[in-house]
């Protein structure tokens, strides 16, 4: 492994901001830190680039424990959330920064700063000044200043959220792929998870100071390890009793389920329902247009129930009575968590 926490502790006062901190990153991989605010990720950045010091455990990277090694002995490229670029100096000066207080070779310096220039798009900008560029442009900026001493290791801290949606949705193209084709290890920092999703080859999960879960952002995604990953993707509703929906095993000691939308079919009382023995009645209560679909809150069995319909289907309207049936759910006990198929699923008795 190219990059390894063991058993890392880090104690700001009464906060526990790392507590127990294990994992391990392969060289190469572009790894996602997902986590809400105060989860503990920006602080497990920060002690990987020696920009704060574990109270215990080891950082090894490359095989090397780095605990007493400064940050500028490490390796490591950082890209910050709001650029960090200086304000008076060029593209260029901000790009050759830290190849000219390695006192490289001028002409290294030049053919350097000229490659990334054209790696990061930013051709034709040397002379331009931060406050000349857009912000996507200076993010650009910001990557290609850190990959020019050539880190063997890359940390973005939120890279994309100081930008625009469209341009944010570009540069998380541009990034994976210019990582991919650098072939250089990368950890960022994200509370997006529409983001980890779509650029991380692995995502870790932080909360409360701990590691949830690792994986690929499909395995993680289907297949949630504890109650907290299988509440925190997308927008789930929550219930206490989901039994009073027809047709899932009664499982001893559970405390709530967890319903994605995903895992909802509502049907208009007049529409063909392959389910209709097991679905439940509900009333729109309200309707957005989330573009690609119309979103849904349904109150059914006296809870709320968060579910999508199409744009090429039916219009439905507030207020209206619908059939709501739950292809599957999450059920939890503690922090356990485990996925229940609805039985009509694969019973054709249940089948009307």
């Amino acid at each position: 492994m190219y990059v390894e926490l063991k058993n890392i502790n880090k104690t700001y006062g009464d906060y526990k901001a790392s507590d127990n901190i294990n994992f391990s990153i392969e060289k190469g991989k572009l790894i996602g830190l997902l986590g809400p605010s105060g989860s503990g990720k920006t602080t497990i950045l920060r002690m990987i680039a020696g920009l704060e010091t574990p109270d215990s455990g080891d950082i090894i990277i490359d095989g090397e424990i780095v605990n007493n090694i400064p940050a500028s002995k490490r390796g490591i490229g950082f890209v910050f959330q709001n650029y960090a670029l200086f304000r008076y100096m060029t593209v260029y000066d901000n790009i050759a920064f830290g190849l000219k207080v390695q006192k490289a070779d001028k002409k290294y310096i030049d053919d350097k700063v000229n490659e990334l220039m054209k790696l990061t798009a930013l051709e034709g900008l040397g002379k331009r000044y931060p406050s000349q560029l857009s912000g996507g442009q200076r993010q650009r900026v910001a990557f290609a200043r850190a990959l020019a001493p050539n880190p063997h290791l890359l940390l973005l801290d939120e890279p994309f959220a100081a930008i625009d949606a469209k341009v944010r949705q570009e540069l998380r193209s541009w990034l994976k792929e210019m990582i991919e084709k650098l072939g250089i290890t990368s950890i960022f920092v994200t509370h997006d998870q529409d983001e980890a999703i779509e650029v991380a080859d692995e995502i870790i999960i932080t909360n409360k100071g701990r590691i949830e879960q690792k994986g690929s952002p499909v395995n993680v995604y289907q297949n949630p390890e504890t109650s907290f990953v299988a509440s925190f993707f997308g927008q789930p509703s929550t219930i206490d009793d989901y039994m009073s929906f027809h047709s899932f095993e009664d499982v001893s000691g559970i405390e709530k389920a967890i319903i994605r939308p995903e895992f909802v079919k509502v049907s208009k009382k007049d529409e063909v329902q392959r389910f209709k023995s097991s679905a439940s009645e509900g009333v729109i209560e309200s309707i957005a247009f989330r573009g690609a679909n119309i979103e849904l809150k349904i109150k059914v069995n006296d809870t709320h129930i968060i579910a999508k319909r199409g744009l090429d289907e039916k219009e439905v309207h507030v207020g209206e009575k619908v059939d709501i049936f739950i292809y599957r759910l999450f059920v939890t006990k503690g922090n356990e968590v485990r996925l229940l198929e609805n039985k009509s699923l694969v019973d054709d008795s249940l089948v009307i």
